[in-house]
This record gives structure tokens, C-alpha cells and sequence, in this order.
């Protein structure tokens, strides 16, 4: 949060969050930084009784409708509010979408698997197109689930593969995203080998003249390649957590030249 306040960024944190526990931030420090213009406090809007995006005197405020939610009431919408809605949910689209004119549509672009090791199937497919044509289709922005997907999960378990996953812009500007599989697949020992496995094929990926790095370079992936180079394994996680912030990074870059 910091970071973002030191950078000029906006950025929208869910203060209600239903899927973990999370009481917010409560020390004096982050209190400042929520108070800033650029803090922006998001709602998850499920039906009539929810927390009132009133309660807060921020500038810009969220409201984030998801596919089955019920929440349809544009009299708390106003013109400061990002509505952030899953377009599948009719009902809300139609009866929302004239409240706002900050309207960004919500997406899961992710085509996760049920095992790490069925990546192996088709180690390379689309991943979205919508930062192409959001405005084309009537929104002011767009979002997804990065590389985690809709469906979360606070609990981790032992897998037989290790799959790292890798958001680049291909020749025409559309996202991809490449899978990379670890080779020891029989039984769930010795993840840091898998994760190096996997680290080796992604390396090699990045190395090729056909990756641009243009379009795709990023701090992210400077980190991955000095945990190859010293072969250390820092956990799962903190992997995931580099290929989303390589999402964040090129994508960031691609929305700061439009």
C-alpha cells in the first residue's frame, strides 16, 4: 500500500472479505495511507444487507458484483464509484450499468486445471483479450483473477507437479499464458526439484529471441531468474506470488502508453 501512495497509484483493497479471516488494517500508519485519495475501499456487494459504501469519505470507493450476486440497488452507485461486475450477471448489468460511468468489467480468465500435471496438455493457450476491447464494449476498465483463478483456496497441499505460470503479451498484444511443468511427477517428494525443473523451462522461455522483452520484461522475472542462478527454493507461494507480480508489472507498463 505504501508503495502504491509513494508511486501516485490507485489501489483498492475489499474490506469486507468473506473467503479469509481479515479484519483490515489497523495500525496507525495504515490508517494514514487509507485515508489518502488514492486508497480506494472496495465492498463486495452480495444483496441488500450489505456494509454501505456510505460508511466511507474516501474520494473513490468499489463495489464489486460478482455472478451471483443479487445487489441491484443503483441509488447507492454514485458517479465515484468503480462498479466492478461480472457480466454474466445480467440482471445487475442491466440495471446497474447507468449508475456509473467508472464500469469495469470482471472476468476469470484463467482456464485452471483440476492437477498441476494436466498443464502438460497444452503448455500454452489464450489468456484474455478484454484490455483490447473493454472500451469497445461500453466499459471503462477491465479485471481478472490473475493466475489464481476465481476459486480460492486458503488451504495448500502437496502436489505431485509443480507449475509455474507466466502472463506475456504475444505480436498482436493479446495475453497468453505459458505453463511450466516440472518433470518429476511420480510421488509428491522433493518440491524444490520440481520447482527448479520448472524454473528451468520458464528460463529457457524468457531466453528465447521469440519473447519480447519489450512488451514483457519486468522486475518479476529478474527475480526468477536469480533464484534459478542460486537454485534456491523459497516456497510455492513465493513463486506465485512473482508471476502475479510480473502480470501487474507488464500490464501496467501496457496501460501507462495508452
Amino acid at each position: 500500500m505504501e508503495s502504491f501512495y509513494n508511486n501516485n497509484r490507485k489501489i483498492a483493497v475489499i474490506q469486507n472479505s468473506s473467503v479469509a479471516d481479515y479484519e483490515g488494517f489497523k495500525d496507525a500508519d495504515i490508517s494514514e495511507i487509507k485515508s489518502k485519495d488514492n486508497f480506494i475501499p472496495a465492498l463486495v456487494l452480495e444483496g441488500s444487507d450489505n456494509e454501505s459504501l456510505s460508511d466511507y469519505s474516501n474520494v473513490n470507493k468499489m463495489a464489486i458484483v460478482g455472478e451471483k450476486s443479487d445487489f441491484n440497488d443503483s441509488s447507492l452507485i454514485d458517479d465515484n464509484t468503480y462498479l466492478v461486475i461480472e457480466p454474466n450477471n445480467r440482471s445487475a448489468v442491466r440495471k446497474l450499468r447507468n449508475s456509473t460511468d467508472l464500469l469495469v468489467e470482471m472476468h476469470d480468465q484463467f482456464n485452471k486445471q483440476d492437477r498441476n500435471v494436466d498443464y502438460l496438455s497444452k503448455t500454452d493457450e489464450l489468456f484474455s483479450t478484454e484490455h483490447l476491447y473493454y472500451k469497445e464494449d461500453g466499459y471503462y476498465g477491465f479485471s481478472d483473477y490473475s493466475i489464481i483463478g476465481s476459486d480460492y483456496s486458503s488451504a495448500g497441499f502437496a502436489a505431485k507437479a509443480v507449475a509455474i505460470h507466466l502472463v506475456y503479451f504475444d505480436e498482436n498484444d493479446e495475453l497468453r499464458v505459458h505453463h511450466f511443468v516440472s518433470d518429476s511427477n511420480d510421488n509428491i517428494q522433493n518440491p524444490a526439484l520440481k520447482a527448479h525443473e520448472a524454473l528451468e523451462k520458464l528460463i529457457k522461455f524468457v531466453s528465447n529471441p521469440s519473447f519480447d522483452k519489450t512488451k514483457n520484461d519486468s522486475e518479476a522475472l529478474r527475480e526468477f531468474e536469480e533464484l534459478y542462478k542460486i537454485d534456491k527454493y523459497s516456497g510455492l507461494g513465493y513463486i506465485k506470488k512473482l508471476s502475479i507480480k510480473h502480470h501487474f508489472e507488464i500490464m501496467g507498463r501496457y496501460l501507462d502508453k495508452d
